[in-house]
């Protein structure tokens, strides 16, 4: 009897498939079943799939991770929130499939964030607790050291393990003012305890208080350790990587201590200039991230985690590269490698297609300032658990490119 065709749920046909975690970059088809991967080869017959994606032309990746954002929309506010977007504009609505919102919310308003946009979210939503008590709701989040709540914190992390993270901590006047690195030295005390990453935003964007400085190598080589997280890495507000325009040697020391370090563009946190010394002096990010708001997306100059990407790469990252700075480097931080972060065969079924553009693209920052680029990443699709789901139009007038020169 003739062999019958195996049935899949889903065959992805024709695109190159790029996998940073197991070394794949090469022309395949990728097949789902039950919301799970079970093939990666050439020329899989998909007579007998539910749905079949035709990628030729387009990039195949694992499902792209934001390893920082602000999307607990809704928590603040029912709607038109200046700040959170919800987490399917940040997620599978621009091609991500998961995102961690980091300290958007506090330990005595997660409730909100566990109990409710978790659970109805199409894009899987992971969390860091700010650490100030009561997260963004009422910026700034820390003014004294009444506003951290040791007990609730833990009681939060250890309770929902699967998706709060960590503890956030954003060394920003007055927060730095008042309480100097009590404030990370506290969030390490609470993931010690409890568990997960600590996280700190360098770079003082609130005052420009030159205290930051002086806080930040401190920060680096006596508080955070293996596993932590620097973000904003390639910021030029004072207290970021860069003294004098050369990077402070206690962020290779971290480094070397475990210490993973993020981009986090943001509306006030990334320059070209600043960028450019720290990757001129060798010191690469491990993660790029968006820090996207609403405010970012809808003014800029931020617009969406590929946009991000598209910007960094014109520091000289290769494509390559920044797909791997969004796939198996933040799954390998998040603990979640084993299952997402890659297309391994087994694993949940998180899928990104994007559409690698050339042209002459101009990518903007906060200042105004641009820089040319001559390649931009468009999403075209994220397949979550296995289902695609629906691309928004994009940030733009025009769609989800950057502006051409």
């Amino acid at each position: 009897m003739p062999t019958q065709p195996i049935s899949h749920d889903l065959v992805i046909s024709g695109g190159r498939v790029l996998d940073p975690a197991n070394n794949i970059d090469a022309k395949l088809d990728i097949s789902v079943k039950n919301g799970k991967i079970v093939a990666v080869e050439s020329n899989i017959d998909a007579s007998a799939s539910k749905r079949v994606i035709d990628a030729t032309g387009l990039v195949v990746t694992p499902g792209l991770i934001d390893l920082h954002t602000h999307a607990a929309g809704g928590i603040r506010k029912p709607s038109n929130d200046e700040f959170m977007v919800n987490a399917d504009t940040a997620g599978v609505s621009a091609g991500v499939t998961t995102i961690l919102d980091a300290g958007s919310i506090g330990a005595l308003n997660s409730g909100g964030l566990v109990n409710y946009l978790a659970p109805n979210a199409k894009t899987r939503l992971l969390a860091l607790l700010n650490i100030g008590k009561m997260g963004v709701a009422n910026v700034p989040e820390v003014k004294t050291a009444d506003d951290i709540n040791h007990a609730a914190s833990v009681e939060v992390i250890q309770s929902y393990p699967d998706i709060i993270k960590g503890v956030k901590a954003r060394m920003v006047t007055p927060g730095i003012t008042a309480l100097g690195n009590d404030m990370p030295k506290a969030a390490k005390v609470i993931t010690d305890e409890a568990g997960g990453f600590v996280m700190v935003h360098v770079g003082d964007i609130a005052a420009q208080d030159p205290i930051a400085a002086d806080l930040t190598p401190s920060i680096l080589t006596d508080i955070l350790g293996k596993g932590d997280v620097v973000t904003h890495t390639l910021s030029g507000a004072v207290g970021a990587l860069l003294a004098n325009g050369s990077l402070i040697s206690q962020a290779q020391e971290a480094r070397n201590n475990g210490v993973y370090f993020d981009v986090g563009v943001g509306g006030g946190n990334f320059t070209f200039a600043a960028a450019q010394s720290v990757i001129d002096s060798g010191f690469i990010p491990d993660t790029i991230s968006s820090d996207i708001t609403a405010m970012g997306i809808y003014a800029g100059p931020v617009f969406s985690l590929t946009e991000c990407m598209g910007k960094v790469m014109t520091l000289g990252i290769s494509f390559e590269d920044a797909i791997r700075m969004t796939t198996s480097k933040p799954a390998e931080i998040l603990g979640i490698a084993d299952d997402l972060g890659s297309l391994s065969v087994g694993t949940t079924a998180d899928i990104s297609i994007v559409d690698l553009v050339e042209g002459e693209f101009s990518f903007r920052e906060s200042s105004g300032a641009t820089k040319a680029g001559s390649q931009a990443i468009k999403p075209v699709m994220a397949v979550k658990d296995g289902v695609p789901q629906a691309l928004d139009f994009g940030p733009h007038s025009w769609g989800w490119l950057p502006a051409q020169n």
